[in-house]
């Protein structure tokens, strides 16, 4: 049996994508693309230009205050300086997931004489951090990746991008914008801890500031950051005061 998905863009007012670059960031590993994303749109003042419905997100209906309830859809909203597209989740299939980036960029290349640049944010995990975190760089057009790397970001040379995040680049190419995946150095204790890496995303919000040629103030990610960092330090102080006596006790036994 063959399942049959359903996307539809719903056009809520008229905005201008010409010569804009379209930021992406949904939910991944330790929050950061969507963190970043969303705090770039927050310091900007976008505004809701059209919404994306599709079979492939959760049948779910999300209750708001106050009683408003919706579907999981993606949106996309305009800035002076960006377009943003954010959701509140992805879907959990790669069929949905490529159908949901060619929808997007497809309407995108129908509004205006198109797009400046796509730049999706990630995470990029490792195992111990640097100080200050790096901001890594992958996408479909060299000339682009080297702009961006004069702001400070470094590439990457192999592995796999998951997710709409990564995949939104693939169909940028297909539709002749450059793109670049933008991931910030994410400690892989705060991904096991679930929670959210505020540090990586704030170097992502970083790069992001200056490609667009804006001020964004990132202190309140730094202040985040340090509740995040500081909350997951503590426990990981109690786990190793937890297994130093049980490790004391089998000494004894043996």
């Amino acid at each position: 049996m063959v399942t049959v998905m359903v996307t539809r863009v719903k056009k809520l007012k008229d905005f201008r994508a010409e010569d804009k670059a379209l930021i992406v960031g949904l939910p991944g590993m330790g929050r950061v693309g969507y963190v970043a994303a969303n705090y770039v749109l927050s310091k900007l003042g976008g505004e809701l230009v059209a919404e994306i419905y599709s079979t492939s997100f959760p049948p779910h209906l999300i209750v708001r205050k106050g009683g408003i309830s919706e579907l999981f859809l993606g949106k996309l909203f305009e800035t002076d300086e960006a377009l943003i597209f954010t959701a509140d989740t992805q879907p959990q299939n790669p069929e949905g997931q490529n159908e949901i980036c060619d929808a997007l960029l497809n309407f995108l290349s129908k509004e205006g004489d198109g797009l400046r640049s796509v730049i999706a944010t990630a995470a990029y995990v490792v195992p111990s951090i640097s100080e200050p975190r790096k901001t890594f760089v992958v996408g479909n057009n060299s000339e682009f990746l080297e702009e961006l790397k004069a702001l400070g970001t470094v590439t990457l040379d192999d592995g796999v991008i998951m997710g709409i995040n990564g995949a939104v680049i693939g169909w940028a190419r297909y539709y002749s914008v450059k793109g670049a995946v933008l991931l910030g150095e994410t400690w892989a204790t705060i991904v096991e801890f679930d929670e959210t890496d505020y540090r990586a995303a704030k170097a992502v919000v970083e790069v992001l500031r200056k490609y667009l040629g804006v001020e964004i103030d990132s202190d309140e990610l730094e202040v985040l950051a340090q509740k995040t960092e500081s909350r997951i330090k503590e426990a990981l102080t109690r786990l190793t005061k937890v297994q130093m006596p049980e490790q004391k006790s089998r000494k004894e036994v043996l």
